[in-house]
């Protein structure tokens, strides 16, 4: 089928917002412009006037104090510093899934798949505390542990307790936890949305974004918090730092700086506007038997019927018949499902899409999807 005239084929795939940042955001380039310094090299870890606000920030919002911060080239390259800094050949780092795959390709990169070490989330998306605690007692290659709260690509906000109980495990046997936050603003489970908490061990490594609340996911502009008793491993960072992008964009850090004074009631504001769309995806994936998120980021995770597990003929097919493009769910180390983004369009065409993906699910119970039908 052709989507042209119907409106294109609506992406539930990439995991961004339908809107625009702030206007402020503009007007901080707009100044920053009129310097004639945005060609200048920047210091390594970011312009001080806004590794200052992130402090205030930090602070005010996540309950982190007495920690360095670091400006990078979205939490993408945040994560990669944490990689290159804490693991050696070897080691290994903990992840459960299902996973955030540029997580897992970095580590690849940096010390292959024998570094990759995989544990299991429930169904509900939490993962199995039993069995990490079983692991960092037997295994002493493990170096660090991660995980992405808000979830991506679970769609699950993980409760303070679990949480804790995680740092707390890795406190105990002396290994890193990165606590990768880009989906902070992200919370449908709480009612407590002025802040995010985060951990004050010197274990724990906190990663953000200005990509998705604020809008900024092409700006590519994220920050790395560590505490200052973290026996030198800001020092260490600074090299990767140094080799990998030399310094933050000057242009990006500018318009962080106008996201930032825009508030976060700005984000929660938009945040809000997603509802609709969340439960119109929700009701199209209901006939599915295992659905999972709904409480964080922008995702749910979806299971698909034993006759049609093949995760990426069914991703295909939904492009080609239904107008709709999802993300397989093996990409994320979960075969047979699928992962749908609910933030990426308008609440408007989100339902329109919706109606698209229920059309869909319908199918995918209903016939045999086979190649030729992709």
């Amino acid at each position: 089928a052709s989507w042209t005239d119907k409106g294109g084929i609506f992406s539930l795939a990439q995991g961004v917002v339908y809107w625009e940042p702030p206007p402020t955001v503009n007007s901080a380039i707009e100044a920053a412009v009129a310097t004639k310094t945005l060609h200048l090299y920047g210091p390594e870890e970011g312009l001080p006037e806004l590794r200052d606000a992130l402090t205030t920030k930090l602070r005010e919002e996540n309950n982190l104090s007495n920690h360095h911060v670091m400006v990078t080239a979205g939490a993408n390259q945040a994560f990669m510093n944490c990689v290159l800094s804490l693991l050696e050949d070897g080691d290994q780092a903990v992840f459960f899934r299902p996973y955030y795959f540029n997580h897992i390709m970095a580590t690849q990169l940096a010390i292959g798949n024998a570094g990759v070490l995989l544990g299991d989330c429930n169904k509900e998306g939490i993962p199995d505390v039993a069995w990490l605690e079983e692991q960092l007692t037997s295994n002493s290659s493990i170096r660090m542990v991660t995980l992405t709260n808000p979830g991506n690509p679970t769609g699950v906000n993980l409760e303070n307790h679990i949480l804790g109980s995680i740092v707390k495990l890795c406190e105990k046997h002396n290994r890193w936890l990165i606590l990768d936050c880009t989906y902070e603003h992200f919370q449908y489970n709480t009612k407590n949305l002025s802040s995010f908490p985060g951990f004050s061990g010197k274990h724990v490594i906190h990663i953000f974004s200005f990509s998705k609340g604020y809008a900024l996911a092409g700006y590519r502009c994220g920050y790395i918090v560590v505490s200052k008793e973290a026996d030198g491993l800001y020092q260490q960072m600074l090299k990767a730092q140094d080799t990998i992008p030399i310094c933050p964009s000057r242009f990006s850090q500018h318009a962080a700086l106008g996201a930032l004074s825009a508030g976060r009631q700005w984000v929660l504001d938009k945040v809000e506007t997603l509802a609709l769309g969340r439960e119109a995806i929700l009701e199209a994936l209901g006939p599915l038997d295992e659905i999972m998120g709904g409480t964080g980021a922008m995702y749910f995770m979806a299971k698909l019927p034993s006759h049609n597990d093949d995760d990426e003929e069914v991703a295909r097919f939904l492009v080609r018949n239904h107008g709709i493009a999802i993300i397989p769910g093996s990409y994320c180390g979960f075969p047979g499902w699928i992962r749908v983004c609910y933030s990426n369009l308008p609440p408007d065409q989100c339902a329109h899409a919706a109606r698209r993906l229920a059309a869909g699910v319908k199918d995918i119970y209903n016939i045999e999807i086979k190649s030729a039908d992709c």
